[in-house]
């Protein structure tokens, strides 16, 4: 293997773990949310340096609000309406459809 293709392979693998988290961070709310909280509380530790511990507040810092507050334990986002997570809300009537008449032979 050459140096070229170690490169190629090397900006490929960075690109393919920035998009892997970028979906994380869109789609799985909480997941993102308890993965920045568990790396903040290791970098917050007090046996590190003051600028590891800066970094882990900053981290701290950029967790999501909604994360651990909405879709009652799951930490979900509740916009799209999937977890139910409102008490007082009714579901919404289905309309029943006309019943077909019996075919007599």
């Amino acid at each position: 293997m050459n140096a070229s293709l170690a490169w190629q392979y090397a900006i490929v693998a960075v690109l393919v773990a920035f998009s892997a988290l970028s979906v994380l961070r869109k789609y799985l709310p909480s997941v993102w949310g308890r993965t920045l909280a568990l790396i903040a509380g290791a970098l917050e530790s007090p046996r590190l340096p003051a600028l590891l511990r800066r970094r882990g507040a900053a981290l701290r810092a950029r967790i999501p609000a909604k994360v651990g507050s909405a879709c009652a334990s799951s930490g979900g986002c509740s916009s799209c309406g999937a977890c139910g997570s409102s008490a007082d809300a009714k579901p919404a009537a289905l309309p029943l459809a006309e019943p077909r008449p019996l075919r007599r032979h």
